[in-house]
């Protein structure tokens, strides 16, 4: 039997992360959770670690001064060294006015899930984990495995010769619009686990306690499950939960012990600097804008593009992986300094500085 586990989304970000498989939330909603106020140069950082020690972490092609930073890893308040290369963090600190530096406050990171492994294929460097199909390839840092060429670093070949069905594993990555996930970070956990995963509910069948996370059917009741944050009257195909099972998978189905409903929206001060990255899962031609792990951006005369594949809001397209940087308004909304392109599932390689060949649209 499985340990309890716990889900918790990248508190929205993530989204790093938000399976959006089931739909993208409204360009226009509104939902994000806003204070008023803000201080220029304070801000946040949602992407993934290229780099980390115990001092410093580059996210996003900012190296951020971590030495008196709160980490925090998996909900434990923990120290700098539990900071790994891949993972995608939340960092909440402040800007140097190049951006290619910074101060970080706090450090947050969230898996998207964590559970046993029902397949893997080679061919197409995929894997299988709760019903969720994760992609990983040569930029995916692969953590506690074996390294049997002992060069300290564990390359994809190594992964997937040293990977088989029934391993555990706890994944960070991106999620596109089909719900597939990019794994940037991937660990293999050994003894006792936590099961988890956070998703968007579809195909919720209240009769016979039933509700889907991509592929994954997920049972739940009155007397057996717990619910945070909501009851089972608010159960909906579209909302975003965190779900729990200390009974584990039987097949394609598993028991739901917690389900904690999640906030999507993140928490900003308006004026607070913003930089996120992520796919594509919406776009709105007409309004200029698109959704970025689950942000809405909104593209303006000045939006900058560093790649000349994008020149405009007509060159974005859904699934494309993107990076976004700007400051946030009174509503929510990313107004884009700056679009980077990535062309790699997984890529890292951008930097925070502008380039020579930058499209100006104004």
């Amino acid at each position: 039997m499985y340990r309890s586990s716990v889900i918790k989304i990248l508190a929205p970000w993530f989204l790093l992360f938000a399976f959006t498989a089931c739909g993208p939330m409204s360009l226009t909603d509104g939902s994000n959770d806003l204070a008023g106020g803000g201080i220029g140069g304070t801000g946040i950082s949602v992407g993934r670690i290229n780099s980390a020690s115990s001092t410093s972490a580059d996210v996003n092609g900012v190296v951020f001064d971590i030495t008196n930073a709160t980490v925090t890893v998996d909900g434990v308040t923990g120290n700098q060294n539990n900071l790994k290369k891949g993972m995608i963090v939340k960092v909440d600190g402040k800007f140097n006015p190049d951006r290619t530096a910074g101060s970080a406050a706090k450090i947050e990171f969230k898996d998207i899930l964590e559970g046993p492994v029902s397949s893997v294929d080679a061919a197409a460097n995929s894997i299988m984990v709760l019903g969720q199909t994760i992609i990983v390839d040569s930029t995916t840092y692969f953590d506690d495995f074996n390294d049997p060429d002992g060069n300290g670093t564990v390359d994809l070949t190594e992964f997937m010769t040293d990977l088989a069905a029934g391993n555990v594993v706890e994944v960070s990555g991106f999620v596109d619009a089909n719900g597939i996930i990019y794994a940037s970070y991937i660990s293999l956990k050994s003894g006792s686990f936590e099961i988890e995963l956070k998703g968007t509910i579809s195909a919720l069948n209240e009769i016979s306690g039933t509700f889907k996370i991509g592929g994954l059917t997920v049972e739940f009741s009155q007397d057996s499950t717990e619910f945070e944050h909501m009851t089972i009257d608010d159960l909906k195909d579209g909302l975003y939960v965190e779900v729990k099972s200390a009974a584990g998978l039987s097949g394609d189905r598993l028991s739901a012990s917690k389900i904690e409903l999640e906030d999507r929206g993140y928490h900003f001060k308006d004026n607070d600097e913003f930089e996120i990255e992520g796919y594509v899962t919406a776009v709105s031609l007409s309004e200029d804008r698109f959704e970025l792990s689950g942000h809405t951006v909104q593209i303006i005369s000045t939006t900058r593009y560093k790649d000349g594949t994008i020149v405009s809001i007509a060159d974005i397209t859904v699934n494309m992986k993107l990076e976004a940087e700007g400051i946030v308004d009174a509503n929510g909304v990313l107004i884009a300094d700056k679009i980077d392109f990535e062309s790699g599932d997984n890529d890292s390689d951008h930097d925070s500085e502008d380039e020579d060949g930058e499209n100006d649209p104004s």
